[in-house]
């Protein structure tokens, strides 16, 4: 990716304090459940659990501290190639029974598994970048790895870094 949205994302992380950067991700499903409550299974990649604060918009838990579980996995980004549809890779290593339970679940029910990508700086309260909206297709788990696929029809129309910047909730902008 050497567009727009790159020179973006390289110029945000500049000016950032801290050089700790933390890539999460949020699975849900309508068979993620827990004593018959909806939860989103939410990992880091960092090898830590966190506490972080979500946003006021997040479809589970909106605008409270929830804890990403230290899971190893990859996020491969959609091309900016001309003339295909962007696809986003995606895998989980170290498949606890905790989640091969909520995956194996998931099967039984015909539902999209839906997808928030959010990233995190160390010390600044909320997510600085989101991706929502992603919904994985082709879904295999083994015992030690969950591969998916997804396909974003309108990815490259998406907002860097998500946000609409408005005098009312950004009032130095004028």
């Amino acid at each position: 990716m050497t567009d727009i949205r790159t020179q973006a994302i390289r110029e945000a992380y500049a000016s950032t304090t801290s050089d700790v950067m933390l890539g999460t991700v949020e699975l849900r499903h309508p068979a993620f459940l827990e004593d018959g409550e909806p939860v989103a299974l939410r990992f880091v990649g960092d090898g830590v659990n966190h506490d972080l604060l979500l946003e006021a918009e997040a479809p589970v838990n909106a605008g409270e501290v929830a804890t990403f579980t230290a899971m190893p996995f990859g996020f491969t980004p959609p091309s900016s190639e001309e003339g295909q549809v962007p696809s986003v890779s995606f895998w989980i290593d170290n498949v606890s029974s905790h989640v091969h339970r909520h995956l194996q679940a998931a099967v039984r029910v015909r539902a999209p598994i839906l997808v928030t990508w959010r990233e995190y700086i160390a010390g600044l309260a909320g997510p600085q970048q989101r991706i929502d909206g992603i919904e994985l297709a082709n879904v295999k788990v083994s015992s030690t790895r969950a591969t998916a696929s997804a396909r974003l029809n309108d990815w490259p129309d998406r907002l860097f870094p998500g946000r609409i910047y408005t005098r009312d909730a950004f009032p130095t902008l004028s």
